[in-house]
């Protein structure tokens, strides 16, 4: 919805360059780094030296860490874990969506690369590598992806880096491509079932540093899909009933300030109706602040909502905005969930964070907002200069900038009224 789209249900993407696919019109496939587990900061001469140590004795001690590298349980996934230094320590992971088998060359290659470039940032190269492959079907997955894992395999070892230990993770079990064939192979060919969780060193230590398994991938994208058949054909006839006359109000003198600062107050209105436990919103209300979104101005603003008590309620209405995105307007859940990302990113759950932007990404591949904070959050960054730059506009607009932790007794969520004659923000920002 920007000055010369009048029609907010047509919204121009913002323009951005792609990254380019490894051949030709084959997929990009994000990989996506995962911060060591646990998160302890490596020291800058010996990255290895300084983690606390739970030794990996067998493949089974390897399949028991994988959903804790991650935070959940993969599930169409290829994860690859860096080994560090002599001693062949955790060091960088990537995981990606299982790819089709027909891009499995590049795929290997791509992630092979983004491992190594990953490392390279922390000037730790990895000496081997731990490579999981994840789809349900039991040995006939084990199976089928035993070619791909050859394909790694291969690419890690043109850039010198050694597979140290290879598994298929599925229904439960584990199959090890190191073993499983070779003359001197003891294992059951049903596979092996991964230990229980919570039964193991791996899982003492992952607890000892706080960190839990939040369910699987699958269920993560759940939460983010579009609502049910009947909340779907209700939340399209109210957004189709929304957007044209909001189309003709942007036409009006001075009509994208005004409907900017009409989005504004509707934002602050169901921030403030989440804060207080409310879950959903009346369609209409729903329609309106979704088309609202797509103004980047107003988007950015809805970003400021951001600190401590602000970021529960927010999570939750960029939730339930990005869910009811439905029908011809399912691209503009990149909005909310980009705005999920960012306020998942500064709460410092990285898992959502990462869940919510690929999300966003897939709904409108070119949202360079999106764009943007998948690098940040994948680089490693940290959210708080972003966080500095939008205090200081929230100041510069409204006054002081909400307190690190808010004063307010009730906890209510600071109201921001503005001016209705306050100008257009510039171009510029992302």
């Amino acid at each position: 919805m920007n000055d010369d789209t009048p029609d907010p249900a047509v919204r121009r993407p913002e323009p951005v360059r792609r990254p380019e696919p490894v051949n030709g019109p084959e997929p990009v496939h994000r990989p996506e780094p995962v911060r060591p587990v646990p998160p302890v900061p490596p020291g800058p001469e010996e990255p290895w030296a300084r983690r606390p140590v739970v030794r990996l004795r067998s493949p089974a001690d390897v399949a028991d860490l994988l959903p804790y590298l991650l935070g959940f349980h993969p599930t169409d996934s290829v994860v690859v874990l860096g080994l560090q230094g002599p001693r062949l320590q955790q060091g960088g992971t990537i995981r990606i969506d299982l790819p089709a088998e027909a891009h499995w060359p590049s795929a290997a290659e791509e992630l092979a690369r983004a491992l190594l470039d990953l490392s390279d940032q922390r000037r730790a190269r990895p000496r081997a590598v731990v490579v999981y492959l994840c789809q349900d079907g039991g040995r006939a997955a084990a199976d089928r992806l035993r070619p791909l894992a050859g394909r790694i395999a291969e690419a890690f070892g043109a850039h010198g880096v050694a597979v140290h230990e290879s598994l298929c993770v599925s229904d439960g079990r584990w199959w090890s491509y190191r073993c499983h064939g070779s003359p001197e192979c003891a294992c059951d060919p049903r596979g092996t079932p991964v230990q229980r969780p919570g039964t193991t060193p791996v899982a003492a230590a992952a607890a000892y540093a706080g960190i839990r398994i939040r369910g699987t991938l699958r269920e993560l994208h759940a939460e983010l899909a579009p609502v049910g058949a009947l909340q779907a054909e209700v939340q399209l006839g109210a957004l189709e009933e929304a957007s044209a006359p909001l189309g003709v109000r942007l036409l009006a003198p001075k009509g994208p300030e005004t409907v900017r600062q009409e989005s504004g107050l509707l934002i602050e209105d169901a921030l403030e109706r989440f804060r207080s436990g409310d879950a959903h919103l009346p369609a209409q209300t729903t329609a309106r602040l979704i088309l609202g979104l797509q103004d980047r101005h107003t988007r950015d603003r809805a970003a400021e909502w951001m600190e401590p008590a602000e970021l529960l309620p927010a999570g939750r209405l960029w939730r339930h905005l990005a869910r009811h995105c439905v029908g011809r307007f399912r691209g503009h859940a990149a909005a909310p969930l980009s705005l999920l990302g960012w306020v998942s990113w500064v709460g410092g759950d990285e898992v959502t964070s990462r869940v919510a932007l690929a999300a966003a990404l897939d709904a409108d591949p070119e949202y360079t907002f999106a764009t943007l904070l998948y690098q940040a959050v994948n680089s490693g960054a940290d959210p708080e200069r972003l966080r500095r730059s939008l205090r200081i506009e929230r100041a510069g607009r409204t006054g002081p900038a909400a307190p690190e932790d808010p004063a307010d007794p009730d906890g209510r969520i600071p109201r921001q009224r503005r001016s209705p004659e306050e100008p257009p923000e510039p171009d510029g920002r992302p």
